[in-house]
């Protein structure tokens, strides 16, 4: 599996890529374009895609800082999951030092619980911290969020510390009133 980053100037890759990241995840929980491009400036942001035999497995895009990354999204192509791409593309992610962290839906129904399941097995731990995210577009609510982390728990500074870098840095790239920006 190669793993790329995304590059706006490269249309049919960008297009393939931007399809799967509007077709997996919830309206509230996607940048637009426009904000996107511009988290595609901040060095900490890694938009990744990954690519075997040219056909799109998936992405992953995470945010990296001091000791830290954070999965903000991760998506394997629909006629592709349950083939262990997903693990494989977590392996990418996991394969430094960093502490990692990720956010996932509160468990309320049979996919919630998957989604944990599938994040235990890969190691993550589930955290007693909860997280609400502001969403990602104004007309819609925040959300209330479960933590996990790996390659153990992280302890309430770490948490300290990744709220304050979502809510002074990832914050910057989500619809904001006119007048904030």
């Amino acid at each position: 599996m190669e793993f790329l980053q995304i590059d706006p100037t490269d249309s049919l890759r960008w297009d393939k890529v931007w399809n799967l990241y509007q077709n997996s995840f919830p309206v509230a929980e996607q940048r637009k374009p426009e904000d996107h491009r511009r988290a595609l400036a901040d060095p900490a942001f890694h938009p990744v895609s990954a690519w075997e035999g040219g056909e799109l497995i998936g992405l992953i895009f995470y945010w990296e800082w001091d000791s830290y990354r954070y999965l903000e999204h991760l998506a394997v192509s629909a006629e592709l999951r349950g083939q262990g791409y997903g693990s494989e593309i977590l392996r990418f992610l996991k394969d430094s030092s960093h502490s990692i962290i990720l956010e996932i839906d509160p468990l309320v129904n049979e996919l919630s619980v998957r989604r944990l399941q599938f994040y235990e097995r890969a190691g993550f731990t589930l955290t007693p911290f909860r997280f609400v995210h502001l969403p990602y577009r104004l007309d819609f609510p925040p959300i209330e969020l479960l933590i996990l982390s790996f390659p153990k728990r992280i302890t309430p500074q770490q948490y300290d510390d990744f709220l304050s870098f979502v809510r002074k840095r990832v914050i910057l790239y989500c619809e904001q009133p006119a007048q904030k920006r």
